[in-house]
C-alpha cells in the first residue's frame, strides 16, 4: 500500500468547470492542464473526475457547522495535488488563484514548413474545455458532448446546472457566464478593494457595476437616497456626500462579493475605516470613520422585541413619514416632556377616550379657535367673559334662572313686577 504523499506529492492546476454535485459533498470537476484535452470529444465536463476541495481549518467540516461551502465557481483557475499519487484519479483542491484573465483561454502555436512559427489567440466559448460550460438552460445541452447520451460517449447523464438556474448577476435578472466582461485583462481582485476613492465617477469602472455607492448615481428626489438627517425644517434629509469619508485604498479595503452582488466591505483605509454590507437590491448599513451608522432600507423593514426595548438618544430625533403612522399600545402609553410640546396638524385631530379626560396646566390653558361642547361643561372656578354671552335655552345660576327673570318695582306709577326678557 502507498501511503498519501510518501513517494511525494504530485501536483495539479486546472479550471473549475462544474460545481453543482448531486451528492452535497462540496466537489468540483477540474479541466486539468496536462492531464485533459480541452476538446470535449475528448472527455466532455461531466467526464471529469469529481475532485474534493480541502476547506480551511476554520471550519469544522462536521455536522454542518463553519463554513461548509467553498466559494468556487465556473471558471476558477485552482491548484491541488493527486491523493493517490501517479494514479492521479482523486484530485484535491487546496487553493484558487487571482489572475488577469484575458478574452483568450489559450494560444494555439503553428510551425510552417519554412520553420516560421505563427500563434493564435483562440476565444473564450462554452463548447471548449478550459471555460465556464454553462449554457441558458438545462436542454440546451442536449446533442452536446455535456448534454445526456452524447455521441460516442458512453454515458446517459449530462450537465443539470444552467445559467436560467444559476444566481442572477448584480441585482439584475440574468445569470453570465465567467469570468465577468469587466474583469477581462485586469485584476481579479475586486474593483471595490482596489479603486482608490470609487466615489470619484468620472473615467471610474466602479460606477457602472456599483452606482447605489457613488455620489452621482444618488442624485434625485428618492427617499431611498435621503441618508443624512437634519434637526431643523420640513423633509429633514440630505444627499450624503460620500467624498467625505469613503476613500478605499489597496490592500487595505477587504471585500467580499456573491455572484448575485451581495457586497460586505470591511475598510482598514488609514483614516477613512468603515463597514458596510450591501443586498443586491439596495437596502444596506454602514458605519463610517467616525463612527455614524446609515441604514437604508428600500422596501419593508419587520423588528420583533420579544422582551424589553431600551433606546437612549442623547442628540436630537427627526422623523419623516410620506404616509400614514400608526401607533398600536395595548397597555398605558406615557410621556414625559421637559421641554415645550408643539404639534402642527394641517387637517382635523380628533381624540377619542373611553374614560376620563384631564388637561392641567399649572399657568394658563389657552383655546384659540371656536369651541363646541355637545356634553355639560362644569367650571368649578371663576368664568371671565370678554364679549357676549349667547344661549338658545336657559342660563341657570344660584337663585338666578335669566330667561325668566323679572324684577319687582317698589313704588311710583310703574310698581309690581318687570316683563320676563323676550
Amino acid at each position: 500500500m502507498i501511503y498519501q504523499g510518501k513517494t511525494g506529492f504530485n501536483w495539479f492546476t486546472g479550471v473549475i468547470e462544474d460545481r453543482n454535485d448531486p451528492m452535497f459533498l462540496n466537489r468540483v470537476r477540474v479541466r486539468i492542464h496536462g492531464s485533459h484535452s480541452h476538446d470535449k470529444q475528448m472527455i466532455a465536463t461531466p467526464d471529469l473526475p469529481w475532485s474534493e476541495v480541502m476547506m480551511p481549518t476554520t471550519s469544522p467540516s462536521i455536522s454542518g457547522l463553519g463554513t461548509t461551502t467553498h466559494g468556487l465557481l465556473e471558471g476558477s483557475t485552482v491548484m491541488g495535488f493527486y491523493r493517490d499519487h501517479l494514479e492521479m484519479q482523486d484530485p484535491v483542491v487546496i487553493g484558487s488563484f487571482i489572475g488577469t484573465p484575458q478574452k483568450f483561454y489559450r494560444v494555439d502555436e503553428e510551425v510552417d514548413n519554412e520553420g516560421t512559427r505563427k500563434f493564435t489567440q483562440i476565444p473564450r466559448t462554452t463548447e471548449d474545455g478550459f471555460n465556464d460550460p454553462r449554457l441558458d438552460s438545462e436542454s440546451s445541452y442536449e446533442g452536446t458532448p455535456d448534454g445526456p447520451s452524447p455521441k460516442h460517449i458512453n454515458r446517459t447523464y449530462g450537465l443539470t446546472l444552467a445559467l436560467d438556474k444559476s444566481p442572477k448577476n448584480q441585482g439584475g435578472d440574468e445569470a453570465i457566464n465567467y469570468p465577468r466582461e469587466l474583469y477581462l485583462e485586469t485584476s481579479d481582485v475586486n474593483l471595490l478593494a482596489r479603486t482608490t476613492d470609487y466615489a470619484e465617477t468620472n473615467n471610474n469602472p466602479v460606477k457602472d457595476v456599483y452606482p447605489v455607492l457613488t455620489l452621482k448615481e444618488q442624485e434625485g428626489p428618492g427617499l431611498e437616497n435621503l441618508e443624512v438627517g437634519k434637526t431643523e425644517g420640513k423633509n429633514n434629509t440630505a444627499l450624503r456626500d460620500v467624498t467625505t469619508y469613503l476613500k478605499p485604498k489597496y490592500p487595505f479595503n477587504h471585500v467580499q462579493e456573491t455572484e448575485s452582488g451581495h457586497l460586505i466591505e470591511l475598510d482598514d483605509t488609514p483614516d477613512y475605516e468603515r463597514i458596510h454590507l450591501y443586498h443586491r437590491k439596495g437596502t444596506r448599513f454602514e458605519i463610517d470613520k467616525d463612527g455614524n451608522y446609515v441604514e437604508n432600507i428600500v422596501k419593508d423593514k419587520y423588528s420583533v422585541v420579544a422582551g424589553n426595548d431600551f433606546v437612549t438618544i442623547t442628540g436630537d430625533v427627526v422623523v419623516n413619514i410620506t404616509g400614514n403612522a400608526y401607533m398600536n399600545v395595548t397597555g398605558n402609553s406615557t410621556s414625559t416632556v421637559g421641554g415645550n410640546l408643539n404639534a402642527t396638524i394641517t387637517g382635523t385631530s380628533d381624540v377619542t377616550s373611553e374614560g376620563k379626560i384631564t388637561i392641567t396646566g399649572n399657568d394658563t390653558t389657552e383655546i384659540i379657535s371656536d369651541t363646541t361642547v355637545t356634553g355639560t361643561l362644569h367650571v368649578t372656578g371663576a368664568q371671565t367673559n370678554d364679549s357676549t354671552i349667547t344661549a338658545t335655552d336657559s342660563i341657570t345660576g344660584k337663585d338666578v334662572v335669566l330667561d325668566t327673570h323679572t324684577h319687582t318695582i317698589k313704588s311710583g306709577s310703574s310698581a309690581g313686577k318687570t316683563n320676563k326678557p323676550d
